[in-house]
């Protein structure tokens, strides 16, 4: 029997035109089917998230291994997998993708920041919404250079479905000369 090919490591953010990502917390933002697209788009992967992104979702997403990773040693929540460090993380959602009932072809990090930011020279697909408005926030998408990558796709959504919002859906796959 063969073994399945590693898992790519992608990234799915929404950042506005400043690349703004967060405001205490949260979001600053909602925009309608933006949370649609990210169900569709990590149903079935493992996730990876740090403690408080995962403290503001609240809940484990269902459908998704969920991997928190903390610095926390004696950090526990029902229903996540913890991992103490990217590369912990990184194996465990490897472990789980190639699982015969899993399957998945990708881990997606999901945030936060600061675990985006030590995940970014290591992500191969990236999942990007971006909002053409300049919201108020205090996190930032700081890691992220568009030099190093190239699109595969782009969907734009009408005004009018999107909260009166001008938002585009980018697929991005880094170049060879990138990170």
């Amino acid at each position: 029997m063969s073994v399945p090919p590693d898992p790519r490591v992608a990234m799915m953010m929404a950042m506005d035109r400043n690349r703004l990502i967060g405001k205490d917390g949260g979001m600053p933002w909602h925009v309608p089917g933006e949370l649609a697209y990210f169900k569709a788009t990590t149903l079935g992967k493992p996730v990876l998230m740090g403690r408080k992104t995962h403290e503001s979702i609240g809940r484990p997403l269902p459908g998704r291994t969920n991997v928190v990773v903390t610095r926390d040693r004696d950090w526990r929540a029902e229903g996540v997998l913890v991992a103490h460090s990217l590369e912990e993380a990184l194996e465990t959602g490897r472990g789980v993708a190639r699982e015969p009932d899993t399957r998945a072809e990708e881990i997606v990090v999901i945030g936060g920041a600061a675990l985006c930011r030590e995940a970014m020279a290591l992500t191969e697909r990236l999942y990007l919404t971006v909002i053409d408005h300049a919201f108020e926030g205090d996190t930032w998408l700081d890691s992220y250079d568009p030099a190093e990558w190239r699109e595969l796709s782009r969907e734009r959504r009408d005004p009018a479905t999107s909260g009166g919002l001008d938002v585009v859906y980018l697929v991005l796959e880094r170049t060879a000369s990138g990170g």
